[in-house]
C-alpha cells in the first residue's frame, strides 16, 4: 500500500513538473503582442466581451477576458491573453503524461520515462508549439480534450460503478465546455464509446444496471453537459447589447441558430471531393486529379491532395522535418517536409544540400525521422495490447484521416491547416511513448550485457530516448521563439497611421483576416486611432458596404483602402486611389498614384520594432516587403521630381528599420539599389548591389545542384534570378 502511494505521488509530481516545464518553454517563446490571423479578433472580442466569428468560442472568450484583467496597461492585454494559450498547452502536456500511464496495457503501464518522452515530443512538436504562443482556441481545446481522455481512463480503471459515475459526470461537463471552445473536442467521444463497450462488457457479466439507474445517470449526464454549454448564453446577450464587433448579429433565436450552424460559410460536402467552383479551382484541382472529374478522379484528388498533401505532409512536419515556412501550393520548394537525410531529401526537394543563408529560414527543421520511427514502432508494439491500441488508434484516425474526409479541403486554402489535425498528432505522441518504452528496455539490456551496471545502464538508455524530444526542441526553438516579434502590431499601426484625421472620423476599408484583425486589436484594446472606423468589405456585404460608403461621402469623411481592399475594389475607382503610406485614399477626381506630401508626413509616424534578429514568418515578410514597395513607389516619384534628398531620407530610414537581410524578394532588393542610384547615392547603391550579387551567387549555386529536370520544373524561381544575375554582371 505504501509503495502504491509513493508511485502515485511520483506520478503526480512528474506530471506537474512536465506542466511547469512546458508552460515555462511556451512563456519564454510567447509572442508579446498581437499576431496575424485570428489572434487580433480573439483578443479584441475577449477584452470587451464582443461577438466574434461563428460559431464562437465563449468559454475561451470568458477565460481570456479574465486573463486580460492581469494586464497593468492595455498594451499588455495581448501578452496576458497569449499566456492563457501557454498555460493551457503546458497543462495538456501533463494530462498526456498521465493518460499514457493509464493506458490499458495488460496490467503493466508504459514506463514513466517512456511516458515523459511521449509528452515531451508533443511539447516540442511544430503544431502544438505554434498554437501555444498566441491567442488562439486550439491550445485550450486540446487541454479540454486531453482532460476528457484522462478522465475516460480514470473512469475505465475505477472498479466501483458508483465512484466511476463521477468521472462520467466530469466528462459530460468537459464535453460541454469543449463545445464552447472548439468542436474538435467532440472527436474524443468515439473513444469514450469504445471504452464504454470494453468496460461494460466485462461488468455486465457480474452486475447489470437497472433501467431506472440508467435513466437517472443519463439525466445527470445531460444536465452536466448543458451546464458546460452555458457559456454560450453570453453570445446572444452581448449581441443584443450591440457591441462594435458583432459578427452575424445573433441577438434573435433565428440569428443565433444561424450563427451556431455557421450558415454564412460555404459548406463542404463529403462528395464530390472537388466541390468548389471559384476562379481557377478546376485548373488547380486538375493538377491533383489528372483532370478527371469522375469518381476515380475524385479518389485520386483525395489521395494525392487531401490525404497526402493536407494531412500526411503535416504529420511529417511534426515528426520528420520541414523544409521551410513558405505556404505550400504543390511545389517541392515551398512547405515540403524533409528528413535531414540527404538521399531522401533529394527525392523530396531536389537536393540534399542545406539551403544557403539567403534562402534558409529558421523553419528549416530536421529530425532525421527519429520521432516518426519511434511512433511507428510504438504503433506496432501496441498491437499486442488491443484495448490500448484501439483506444489510441481511434483517436489518431478520427483526428486525422476521418477529419480530412469531413473537411474536404479545397485547392488551395488561404493558409496551412496543420492545426486542424492536432488531435491526431497528440495520439501519435502516445505511439512514440510506446516506442520509447521498447527502446529504453532494449538499450538497457544491451548495456548490461556489455557489463555496465544496471543503474548506469538504465540511465544511459533513458537519456538516449530523451535525445529525440531534445532534438525536436533544438530544431524548433528558433522558429517558434516569438518573444521579440511585433510585426503584426507594427504593420497594423502603420496602416492606421497612414490615414489622415478628420472631425467626422475616417473610414478604412479592409479585406481578409490579416488586414482586419490586428487593426481591430489596436483600436479596441490599445486604443490606437479610435477615430478610424475599420470595416471589412468581406464581412459587410454589398448593400451595407454601399450604404456606409455613401454615408462617408455625404459627410466630406476621408475614405481609405488597405492594399488587399484596393486589390479587390480598385478596379471600380480607376485613377482615383492615391497611396499615402500603407493605405490608399479615395480622391474625388483622377490623381497621381502617390500623394507625396501626405506620405512623407505619415512616414514620420510609421515605426517598426527591430527585426534583424527576430524570426519573421512568411506572412510577416509579406507585410514587410509590401511596406518596402510603398516606400519605393514614393522614392520613384520623388526622384522624378528631383527631390533626391527626400528619397535618400525615406530609403535610409526604412533600411535602418527593415534591413536587406529580412527581404527574400531579389527583384525588390534590386529596386532598392536602383532607387539609391537614381537619388545620386552611389555608395549605398554599391552596397545594395554587392549584397544582391552575393545572395544570387549562393542561391544559383544551390539551385544548380539540382538535376536539369528539377531546374526546368521551377522556372518562376530560377529564371528571374539567372536573368537578374546576368544584368548585374553587365
Amino acid at each position: 500500500m505504501r509503495r502504491h502511494l509513493q508511485q502515485k505521488r511520483r506520478e503526480l509530481v512528474t506530471g506537474w513538473l512536465l506542466a511547469v516545464l512546458a508552460t515555462l518553454v511556451y512563456l519564454l517563446t510567447l509572442e508579446p503582442t498581437v499576431s496575424f490571423w485570428d489572434s487580433g479578433e480573439f483578443i479584441a472580442v475577449a477584452y470587451l466581451l464582443q461577438v466574434g466569428h461563428p460559431p464562437g468560442a465563449p468559454f475561451y472568450q470568458l477565460l481570456a477576458h479574465a486573463f486580460s484583467w492581469l494586464a497593468p496597461t492595455p498594451a499588455q492585454v495581448a501578452l496576458c491573453c497569449n499566456s492563457l494559450s501557454a498555460l493551457a498547452a503546458g497543462l495538456t502536456v501533463m494530462f498526456l503524461f498521465w493518460t499514457i500511464r493509464l493506458l490499458p496495457t495488460k496490467g503493466k503501464p508504459l514506463p514513466r520515462p517512456a511516458a515523459a518522452v511521449g509528452a515531451l515530443c508533443y511539447l516540442f512538436c511544430d503544431t502544438a508549439w505554434y498554437s501555444a504562443v498566441e491567442s488562439e482556441v486550439y491550445s485550450l481545446a486540446m487541454l479540454i480534450a486531453s482532460a476528457i481522455l484522462w478522465a475516460m481512463l480514470r473512469w475505465y480503471h475505477t472498479p466501483d460503478p458508483r465512484s466511476a459515475q463521477r468521472w462520467l459526470l466530469l466528462i459530460a461537463l468537459l464535453l460541454g465546455l469543449g463545445t464552447c471552445t472548439h468542436l474538435l473536442t467532440l472527436l474524443t467521444t468515439p473513444v469514450l464509446l469504445l471504452l464504454l463497450v470494453l468496460k461494460c462488457r466485462k461488468q455486465f457479466k457480474t452486475t447489470k444496471p437497472t433501467a431506472s439507474g440508467l435513466a437517472l445517470l443519463t439525466l445527470h449526464l445531460l444536465l452536466f453537459f448543458l451546464i458546460g454549454l452555458s457559456p454560450y448564453l453570453i453570445i446572444p446577450i452581448r449581441a443584443h447589447a450591440g457591441t462594435p464587433i458583432n459578427e452575424g448579429h445573433p441577438s434573435t433565436p433565428a440569428a443565433f441558430k444561424s450563427y451556431l450552424t455557421r450558415d454564412q460559410y460555404e459548406k463542404a460536402p463529403l462528395y464530390p471531393r472537388m466541390w468548389r467552383h471559384r476562379q481557377n479551382d478546376a485548373l488547380y484541382a486538375a493538377d491533383w486529379s489528372g483532370g478527371d472529374t469522375t469518381l476515380a478522379g475524385n479518389l485520386r484528388y483525395y489521395g494525392s491532395y487531401q490525404l497526402t498533401y493536407m494531412y500526411l505532409r503535416y504529420l511529417m512536419w511534426n515528426f520528420s522535418g520541414r523544409y521551410n515556412d513558405r505556404q505550400g501550393y504543390g511545389s517541392p520548394q515551398n512547405g515540403q517536409f524533409i528528413t535531414g537525410i540527404p538521399p531522401i531529401d533529394r527525392l523530396l526537394v531536389g537536393t540534399g544540400a542545406r539551403p544557403p543563408a539567403s534562402l534558409h529560414t529558421r523553419a528549416h527543421n530536421t529530425y532525421f525521422l527519429l520521432p516518426l520511427l519511434l511512433g511507428l514502432l510504438g504503433f506496432y508494439l501496441l498491437l499486442s495490447h488491443r484495448r490500448a491500441f484501439w483506444s489510441v488508434f481511434t483517436l489518431f484516425l478520427l483526428g486525422g484521416i476521418v477529419l480530412s474526409l469531413y473537411l474536404n479541403h479545397p485547392v488551395y486554402e488561404p493558409r496551412e491547416r496543420d492545426y486542424a489535425y492536432i488531435l491526431s498528432f497528440y495520439a501519435f505522441c502516445i505511439f512514440i511513448a510506446a516506442g520509447a518504452g521498447w527502446l529504453i528496455s532494449r538499450l538497457r539490456r544491451l548495456l548490461v550485457r556489455l557489463r555496465l551496471r544496471p543503474r548506469p545502464a538504465a540511465a544511459l538508455a533513458t537519456l538516449a530516448a530523451f535525445a529525440v524530444p531534445a532534438l525536436m526542441a533544438c530544431q524548433n526553438w528558433d522558429d517558434h521563439d516569438r518573444s521579440h516579434r511585433f510585426v503584426a502590431h507594427d504593420a497594423a499601426a502603420n496602416i492606421l497611421h497612414s490615414c489622415d484625421r478628420h472631425p467626422q472620423g475616417t473610414v478604412l476599408f479592409t479585406y481578409g483576416d490579416n488586414d482586419t484583425f490586428p487593426l481591430w486589436y489596436l483600436r479596441f484594446v490599445e486604443g490606437i486611432r479610435t477615430d478610424i472606423r475599420v470595416e471589412n468589405i468581406g464581412l459587410l456585404g454589398t448593400a451595407r458596404f454601399a450604404a456606409l460608403f455613401d454615408e462617408s461621402l455625404a459627410l466630406g469623411r476621408p475614405i481609405y483602402f488597405t492594399h488587399y481592399a484596393h486589390d479587390h475594389l480598385g478596379q471600380y475607382y480607376p485613377g482615383r486611389l492615391q497611396l499615402e503610406g500603407n493605405a490608399y485614399r479615395l480622391m474625388p477626381d483622377p490623381c497621381d498614384s502617390v500623394a507625396i506630401e501626405p506620405f512623407l508626413r505619415h512616414l514620420d509616424s510609421m515605426e517598426w520594432h527591430p527585426v534583424g534578429q527576430v524570426y519573421i514568418d512568411e506572412t510577416g515578410r509579406k507585410f514587410i516587403e509590401q511596406h518596402w514597395r510603398d516606400i519605393l513607389l514614393l522614392a520613384e516619384n520623388l526622384n522624378a521630381q528631383g527631390r533626391t534628398a527626400d528619397t535618400r531620407h525615406a530609403l535610409d530610414r526604412t533600411l535602418a528599420q527593415l534591413p536587406l537581410s529580412v527581404l527574400q524578394d531579389v527583384e525588390l532588393i534590386n529596386r532598392i539599389g536602383q532607387a539609391y542610384l537614381q537619388a545620386d547615392d552611389t555608395a549605398s547603391h554599391r552596397r545594395v548591389e554587392a549584397h544582391l550579387r552575393a545572395i544570387l551567387t549562393e542561391q544559383l549555386a544551390y539551385y544548380h545542384t539540382m538535376s536539369p529536370a528539377r531546374q526546368r520544373a521551377m522556372p518562376y524561381t530560377l529564371r528571374p534570378r539567372e536573368e537578374l544575375y546576368l544584368r548585374l554582371g553587365q
